[in-house]
This record gives C-alpha cells, sequence and structure tokens, in this order.
C-alpha cells in the first residue's frame, strides 16, 4: 500500500467519526494538518477568532452532532483552549482536540530548561486535568491506536473531550496504514446489567409505597437521547417532575406534572415540590452545587435513588442518595418506561394537587419598577412564545442566564444549551456558531449578557464572514450583575469593577455590530418588546439586537433553601 503522512492518515479518519466539518485556527505547528483537512473532499473548515472561542464552538457543535474536532497550535494556542475544553469536560461533550507541538528534536523532554522549541509547552501536562485522555503522539506508528482509543474514550462511558498533541515531524512521518495496530475496547469497561431487572423492580416497589415521589432530571437525559422516553414514562406513571438547568428543555411549561428547574435561581415551584417530596428519583445528575445550594436540607423528607453512569458522582457526590445505581440511562429507561404502568396503582390526587398549586409560582419577578427598561423575564416569556419548536437557544452565563432559565417555556424538539458546569462569560456567541454549522437550517438563538458579549466579540467577524443567522439577543444591563448585588448586600451597599461607576462598562451593540456588517436594533421598551422580537426572528441572516435591562434588575433568588424546610403535613 502506497504510505501518506501521519496528517493525510489521521484526517482521512474524521469523517467516520460524524463530523463534515473541523474547526481550525492556523499557525505553524498545525499548518500541515490544516492543509489536510482543506483538501479533503468530504470535509469542510471554519476558522474563528480566538482559540478559545474554537474551543467553545467545538462544544456546541457536539451537543448538536454528537461529536466535534478542533485543530489548534502549538504554545498560546493550545492554551487558550483550556476554557472551552474544561466546559466540555464537565458538561460531558464528547469532542476532539489536535494540537500542533514542535518537533521531537526539539522537545525539552526531562531537560532542566522551561523551554527548548519556539512555542513549546507541555500541552498535555496542562490538558490531563480537564480531559478524558490526552496523549503525545510521538511515534508515527502509533497513529491509528491513539486516534480510535481518543474517539472511543470520547463517546464512551461518561462522555468528554480528548486531546491528542501532535510534533512537526510526526504529522510529517510517511506511514503505510495497513501496518499499523488498532484500537480494541476492553470488556470490562461495560457496565454490568445483571441487576438492572431486580432493580426496576425495586424502584416501582418505592415508588408504589410512596405518596409523594418525583422525578429529578440532569444533563443525563439529553446526552442519552432519552428525553422523549423520560417524557413517556412521566406521562405513564403519571409522577410529578423537576430538572436542573442542564435538562430545561425536556419538558414544556404546560405539562401538569412538570413543576420548572431547581437551584437558588431555579423555580421556586420546583424547590418546594422537591422539599416536600417522600421519594426523589435522581435521573442523570451530578447534583451540583448550583442546583442544591445546602444539601443538608436537600430533600430532606425523601429517600433519594440516584441513577448515574458515573460510578464516582454517585459514591462522592454532594448529596449521599440512599440508592445508587451506575446505568447508562440508555439501559434503564426503555425497561422502566415499559414497567412504568405499574406505578400506577397508587392514587395520588392530594400530591397532584400540590403540584398544581405549586405551579403557579414558577416565576417570580418581585423586584423593582423596569420602567422605562425592558423586564428580562417578559421578555423571555415573549421570546420563548415566538419561537418554533425547532428553534435551538444558547445561553452564556451570569443574570441573563438565570433570567432566561427562570422564564424559558420550552416546546418539545427545541434545545437549550449553556456551559452549565464551568460558566464562562464569553461561552454563548462562540458556542451558538459551532451549533448553527451542526443545526444547519434550524435558528439558532444566543441569550449573552453584556459582559460575557464582550469576551468573545471578535467572533461577530466569523459571523459576519460567512453570513452565520444566528439572532443574538444581549441583555444589557451595563453591569456584572451576578457579582454587583451579592456584593452590594455584603460589603454594605459598596462594589467595585461591577457597574460604570466603578470601572465597567458596555459599549453600544449596535454601532459594534453594524461595524462588522451585522444588522442591529435595540429593545429599549416593553411597548415594542414584542414588535421587535419578531423582527429579530424574521431576519434571514445574522442579527443583533441590544435588549436594555435596568441596571439595578436583581435575579430572583430562592433564599429559603439555606434554611431548613417544614416537615410536610
Amino acid at each position: 500500500m502506497e504510505k501518506i503522512s501521519v496528517s493525510k492518515y489521521l484526517v482521512s479518519l474524521m469523517p467516520g467519526t460524524g463530523v463534515d466539518l473541523v474547526h481550525v485556527l492556523q499557525g505553524g505547528s498545525i499548518m500541515k494538518l490544516i492543509d489536510e483537512v482543506g483538501e479533503h473532499p468530504e470535509l469542510e473548515y471554519l476558522s474563528p477568532n480566538n482559540e478559545q472561542a474554537l474551543a467553545m464552538m467545538v462544544d456546541g457543535y457536539a451537543h448538536i452532532k454528537g461529536f466535534g474536532i478542533g485543530m489548534v497550535t502549538s504554545g498560546p494556542g493550545a492554551q487558550n483552549l483550556a476554557t472551552g475544553i474544561a466546559s466540555a469536560y464537565y458538561d460531558s461533550t464528547p469532542c476532539m482536540f489536535i494540537t500542533g507541538q514542535v518537533g521531537m528534536f526539539h522537545n525539552k523532554g526531562d531537560r532542566r530548561v522551561r523551554q527548548r522549541g519556539f512555542q513549546e509547552t507541555d500541552v498535555i501536562g496542562i490538558m490531563k486535568p480537564i480531559t478524558k485522555y490526552a496523549v503525545l503522539l510521538d511515534k508515527p506508528e502509533d497513529a491509528r491506536y491513539v486516534f480510535e482509543k481518543a474517539v472511543h474514550v470520547a463517546k464512551s462511558g461518561r462522555p468528554g473531550p480528548v486531546v491528542i498533541d501532535i510534533p512537526f515531524n510526526v504529522q510529517r512521518a510517511f506511514i503505510d496504514p495497513s501496518e499499523l495496530r488498532g484500537f480494541i475496547p476492553e470488556d470490562s469497561e461495560r457496565l454490568s446489567l445483571e441487576n438492572l431487572d431486580k432493580d426496576i423492580k425495586n424502584i416501582l416497589a418505592d415508588i408504589k409505597i410512596k405518596e409523594r415521589p418525583i422525578f429529578l432530571l440532569g444533563g443525563g437525559i439529553q446526552l442519552s437521547g432519552q428525553a422523549a422516553t423520560i417524557r413517556g414514562i412521566v406521562k405513564k406513571s403519571q409522577i410529578p417532575v423537576a430538572t436542573t438547568w442542564c435538562a430545561l428543555d425536556v419538558f414544556e411549561v404546560e405539562d401538569p406534572l412538570y413543576v420548572g428547574n431547581i437551584g437558588r435561581a431555579g423555580n421556586k415551584s420546583a424547590n418546594r415540590a422537591i422539599r416536600e417530596a417522600d421519594l426523589v428519583i435522581a435521573l442523570g445528575t451530578r447534583f451540583a452545587t448550583k442546583a442544591i445550594i445546602n444539601e443538608k436540607n436537600f430533600a430532606i423528607n425523601a429517600k433519594i435513588v440516584a441513577v448515574d453512569i458515573d460510578r464516582g458522582e454517585l459514591e462522592d457526590g454532594l448529596i449521599p442518595s440512599q440508592i445508587k445505581l451506575q446505568y447508562d440511562l440508555r439501559d434503564i429507561l426503555p425497561k422502566l418506561f415499559s414497567a412504568s404502568e405499574k406505578a400506577t396503582t397508587v392514587t395520588r390526587s392530594g400530591w397532584l394537587a400540590r403540584i398544581a398549586e405549586l405551579k403557579k409560582e414558577r416565576v417570580t419577578d418581585n423586584t423593582i419598577p423596569h420602567d422605562p427598561y425592558v423586564s428580562p423575564y417578559e421578555f423571555t416569556e415573549k421570546l420563548s412564545k415566538a419561537l418554533k419548536s425547532d428553534a435551538v437557544i444558547v445561553g452564556d452565563t451570569g443574570t441573563n442566564l438565570c433570567w432566561f432559565a427562570q422564564a424559558y417555556q420550552a416546546k418539545f424538539g427545541q434545545r437549550m444549551i449553556s456551559s452549565w458546569g464551568n460558566s464562562p462569560m464569553g461561552y454563548a456567541l462562540p458556542a451558538s456558531i459551532g451549533v448553527q454549522l451542526a443545526a444547519k437550517d434550524r435558528m439558532v438563538i444566543t441569550i449573552n449578557g453584556d459582559g460575557g458579549m464582550q469576551m468573545n466579540i471578535q467572533e461577530l467577524q466569523t459571523i459576519a464572514l460567512h453570513n452565520i443567522p444566528v439572532k443574538v439577543f444581549v441583555l444589557n444591563n451595563d453591569c456584572y450583575a451576578n457579582v454587583k448585588f451579592p456584593a452590594i448586600d455584603e460589603f454594605g451597599g459598596r462594589f467595585h469593577a461591577l457597574g460604570r461607576e466603578t470601572g465597567y462598562g458596555a459599549p453600544d451593540f449596535v454601532k459594534i455590530a453594524n461595524a462588522y456588517g451585522i444588522r442591529a436594533f435595540a429593545i429599549e421598551r416593553k411597548d415594542d418588546m414584542e414588535k421587535k422580537i419578531k423582527e429579530a426572528l424574521g431576519v434571514e441572516g445574522p442579527v443583533v439586537i441590544d435588549v436594555k435591562i435596568d441596571p439595578e434588575q436583581r435575579a430572583w433568588e430562592d433564599l429559603e433553601l439555606l434554611t431548613p424546610p417544614p416537615i410536610p403535613k
């Protein structure tokens, strides 16, 4: 067989992972690999303007496609990936990053120097804590094994990102693909299903004797593709359901059994339902601190059954659940669906009546008068109603995400994506580009804050250059509200570096978008909000909408979570 370069061989394997586009950012140590991507007939590429943004684009793309690939150069190029890779790691997004490295002849190895090659960095040392697998491909003959192992590790078990660091000379080395060894997964990796039927029977037995059961859903629901299955289980069993932010898009608000999302900045209805439940069946959630707030008070009246693919989360997580079941939701939920009709033998009219009562307090906006500004809660409700059922919403972080998560009204078929665990400002804009490239004709909505918008604002050029039709809503309160108000409360009314008067300010986003050649306008009043939302969604290409929010507008917080709950009657 004819010999080819390691770079050409690795790129030839990429379409088999499910990707049709690779995110790349050029540099001297990665140019050979990018050249091969550019010449491959089945692959397209997109080049952003910052490696951090690239990693977030790959993360967004992988949320829709199931896998994503990004390539950057050595040294600072690879270093800039860290924030986006961490986002993929904490949210279990399967993706691969290939970084260029100096040639092995310039690698410092064990030498007592800080750096030998130009732009040399120990990429593997940096990336190991935030990846499932990080490896230096230092031998050309290992190319197939390393690539196949990386893809397997990224997609199997609890998914996540992987990094392959490839030296300059290895990329250019010639190999005979027919002579390369492959990777064979070990049977020991597979989760045992020996006790699955018994565990399902035990779950049903608990449901039958409990008066106030509830399901709690996490990010594992969408990751496993089990949204439709859990909706069927809830409908058949007539058991109420709450979500974490990671599962905001699984149930419609109108569903009488859905009580909202939990957490300090969640919905009061969901928090109360969890507090009053006597059985919590947690599916694919790691009990994050933002959702739980006070682990000593969480579901204090309930038996907790936790189902998760990650044994570490079950054993060492924040909440010590009484029953810990390690399963892939793709294995347990279809069987639970088949058996869930058996859970309807108990009449819970009192519990369901209580759920209906709690749903009336799902969204609480009890802060201040908003005129002449726009209420972010009312804005979210209006936007939710205007969106079609195939829309994908990409949220940033901070108060803008709190407002949106509290008031968002999902429709079946929609997706709501954010960097839930790492939660960096600047995620939404680049991630929405990756989502749009993967989602093709679906409408992609970006929900950003003025702070997050400025973290990766350079990607407006990427949007403009390629006419990527994302609709970018900036909830602009001209401050870092998520820290501003806690600072005011803690430090006797003062704050620093959080608002215009203390060193932070937002620019005119309409003028900036126009400078990039993108259509833009502002929503400044409640009166024209509905009309301008409709106008924005009707734009064929990209558009930026500057939504004016009161700098004194807080997000509602469920402070009662900090105190022990009353014992239910």
